[in-house]
């Protein structure tokens, strides 16, 4: 008999009757649903709930749910940036033009709390969680 081995490429899961930092990938249901893929060997994050994003998972990512607007993108690289933490990838998923929308956000240093803070404050962000993977 013989046995392939298939590398394993896209994964979908859902996790019931748990709490998260981060409710939108809460469905009705109370269920966790994230979907993922390997990418050049590379995972990467393509759903939190209902949002298609595209993010890595190295290093250390910021996730924010926000109105889709413009100038959301600038507010929270600006944020960073003043502090000198580079950022090494940023992607959006929304729903639809100007509803609600997820960035994904890779840094390669940790920003300090009061950024983090700031970050929250900014008007159109609904909720952001910092995650060090």
């Amino acid at each position: 008999m013989v046995h392939l081995k298939v590398p394993l490429e896209f994964i979908q899961v859902q996790i019931a009757n748990v709490e998260s930092k981060f409710d939108s990938a809460i469905s009705e249901l109370g269920e966790i649903k994230v979907e993922g893929r390997v990418k050049d060997g590379i995972s990467h994050l393509t759903k939190v709930g209902s949002f298609e994003v595209d993010v890595s998972l190295e290093g250390s990512i910021i996730l924010c749910r926000q109105v889709d607007q413009p100038g959301m993108i600038g507010k929270v690289g600006s944020i960073l940036g003043e502090e000198n933490v580079n950022v090494s990838f940023m992607s959006v998923g929304r729903i639809a033009p100007r509803k609600q929308a997820v960035m994904a956000i890779g840094v390669d240093e940790e920003p300090k709390q009061q950024s983090l803070k700031r970050i929250g404050e900014i008007p159109a962000v609904e909720e952001f969680v910092y995650l060090n993977l």
